[in-house]
C-alpha cells in the first residue's frame, strides 16, 4: 500500500497535473491518503495549495470541505492557511444550512483535533445543530465528537451541550456509549 500511494502522489505531484483536479478528485485523494494513514507531507503541501487558488473553493460542496479538513486532522497535518479558506467556504452563502448532522461533527472534530478555533465557524455549526430537529440526526458517535470538539477548544455554550445531553438520552443513544 505505501508504495502504491507514494507512487500516486509522485504521479498527482507532476507539473500540471494536481490543475487538472476537480474539488470531489482532490477531497477524495486526501480522505483515501488519511483513510490509510499515509501522511505524505509534500502531496498535502501541493493539495492544499491548490485548494487555497482563488476561486477552487467555491467548487467544494460540503462533503468535500469536511472530508478534507477530516483528511488533514486525521494526519494531524496543522495547515493553517489551508484550515482558514474551508471555514470561510463553510460560512458563505448558508453553506452551513447543507451539512448533514455527520458533517457537523466530523467539521468540529477536525477543527478541534488540529487545535484550530475559528469562533466563527463554531458559532455557525451551534447555529446549525440548535434548528428544529437537527439534533434527531445526530448518532452516539456525532454527540460525542460534537461534544469534545467543543470542550477541546474551550467553547462552553450552555444550550448546546444541554441540547446534545438531552440527545443522548433519546432511542437507547446512552447504550451505545
Amino acid at each position: 500500500n505505501q508504495a502504491l500511494m507514494m507512487a500516486l502522489a509522485d504521479r498527482a505531484m507532476q507539473p500540471g497535473f494536481l490543475s487538472t483536479f476537480a474539488a470531489q478528485n482532490v477531497a477524495n485523494t486526501v480522505w483515501a491518503y488519511a483513510r490509510l494513514g499515509v501522511k505524505d507531507q509534500a502531496l498535502l503541501a501541493a493539495v492544499a495549495e491548490q485548494i487555497v487558488q482563488e476561486g477552487f473553493l467555491s467548487t467544494f460542496a460540503p462533503q468535500n470541505v469536511v472530508n478534507t479538513a477530516w483528511a488533514y486532522a486525521k494526519l494531524g497535518v496543522k495547515n493553517e492557511a489551508l484550515m482558514a479558506a474551508l471555514a470561510d467556504r463553510a460560512m458563505q452563502d448558508n453553506f452551513l444550512s447543507r451539512f448533514k448532522p455527520q458533517e457537523v461533527a466530523n467539521t468540529a472534530w477536525a477543527y478541534a483535533r488540529l487545535g484550530i478555533l475559528r469562533e466563527e465557524l463554531m458559532a455557525g455549526l451551534i447555529v446549525h445543530i440548535m434548528q428544529d430537529g437537527f439534533l434527531s440526526g445526530f448518532q452516539a458517535k456525532d454527540i460525542a465528537q460534537t461534544a469534545w470538539a467543543y470542550a477541546t477548544l474551550g467553547i462552553r455554550n450552555k444550550a448546546l451541550m444541554e441540547a446534545l445531553a438531552e440527545r443522548t438520552m433519546q432511542d437507547n443513544l446512552l447504550s451505545m456509549f
